[in-house]
């Protein structure tokens, strides 16, 4: 297969933008990614903090389906113990339907204590309640009854009505980004970061204790390579676009751990290191012949067909994001598809 491509946004506020016209620029840029032939669209959860100015995570993902009609769109991730779970259940059927089957469900615990500590949940039961409330969530879509009963931990419900159920049967494909281990052996999507060589380990990894018939089992294995992703016309405007940048990711990351003296686990700012990260390829940014050669040798060794960059980041501006994404499409994105079609066809 010919390398597919995804979005991956956050909904970060870079500050000094009025939020409706933050929200239309992201719709507008999942479109963009539509037209120009992108497999996927995910956004991250968060609450209470500038990396996310949408945390209302399925009223985005439903303006977003309504302006779309192939992308796939999902989550990465739901944080399950923000929520009830048949409130759940029953947006995610609606969103299942709204797309016609184009939705991907992300799942997780959230890996931010203060989030919990602010909307007054234990942390301490994060991992428990996500669990319940993932069971929950596929057993109802997985029900040929009329009902539903259940009894777990936080949760009783006996005789529920279900009135909706999930366009795509079982459940929509779903993903479990952050242990790898975990999503394979439960048979769910992922993603992994980091070096090429990391990610091609990781996919190897993946596709060596990937379950068929585990729980989130779906229609197909998929893992994705993730980076953040910023394409000028030339190298230094580029790194000098990318540097400014990354320092107000970090201090959007960064701001609630800080003011409860913890550190982010797995720092992704990498302590603010904006070499650094672009050492690991964390931060991919050039040219673009400079990220395409990044892209095609993505292509050729990490063992996956599914490259997925981070566009909005930091405080990178409307204009900054949509040049960057415009030229990633132009020069990395038609060119790989193309030269994949001229492979085909001789």
């Amino acid at each position: 297969m010919s390398l597919r491509f995804g979005v991956f946004d956050q909904l970060e506020h870079p500050g000094g933008v009025p939020l409706n016209e933050l929200y239309r620029h992201r719709i507008n840029l999942a479109v963009r990614a539509e037209e120009a032939g992108f497999w996927g669209w995910h956004k991250s959860e968060h609450h209470l903090i500038p990396l996310d100015a949408a945390p209302s995570i399925n009223v985005f993902l439903a303006a977003v389906i309504e302006r779309t009609s192939i992308i796939r769109i999902g989550s990465l991730v739901h944080l399950l113990p923000f929520y009830h779970p048949l409130r759940l259940f029953e947006e995610l059927c609606m969103l299942d339907h709204l797309s016609e089957g184009r939705l991907e469900i992300g799942f997780g615990k959230g890996v931010s204590p203060p989030e919990h500590i602010l909307w007054g949940l234990d942390a301490d039961e994060a991992v428990a309640k996500t669990n319940e409330a993932l069971d929950i969530i596929l057993r109802a879509m997985a029900s040929t009854s009329d009902s539903f009963s259940y009894e777990g931990r936080f949760h009783r419900f006996e005789d529920v009505p279900l009135e909706v159920g999930p366009y795509q049967r079982p459940h929509p494909p779903l993903w479990r980004p952050g242990t790898l281990d975990t999503a394979a052996r439960m048979g769910a999507r992922t993603m992994a970061a980091g070096p090429l060589a990391a990610v091609a380990g990781a996919v190897a990894r993946y596709r060596e204790l990937f379950d068929p018939d585990g729980p989130c089992a779906g229609p197909e294995p998929m893992i994705g390579g993730i980076r953040k992703i910023l394409v000028a016309d030339s190298d230094a405007e580029a790194d000098a676009i990318g540097r400014r940048a990354w320092v107000a990711y970090t201090e959007h990351l960064t701001r609630l751990f800080r003011r409860f003296g913890l550190l982010p686990p797995g720092d992704p700012t990498l302590g603010g290191d904006y070499d650094l990260a672009k050492s690991v390829q964390a931060v991919v940014v050039g040219s673009p012949s400079t990220v395409l050669e990044h892209c095609q040798q993505f292509e050729a060794e990490a063992g996956t067909d599914y490259f997925v960059g981070g566009f909005s980041w930091g405080d990178l501006s409307a204009q900054e994001t949509t040049r960057s994404f415009d030229l990633f499409a132009e020069y990395i994105v038609q060119p790989m598809k193309a030269e994949f079609a001229a492979g085909s066809a001789s």
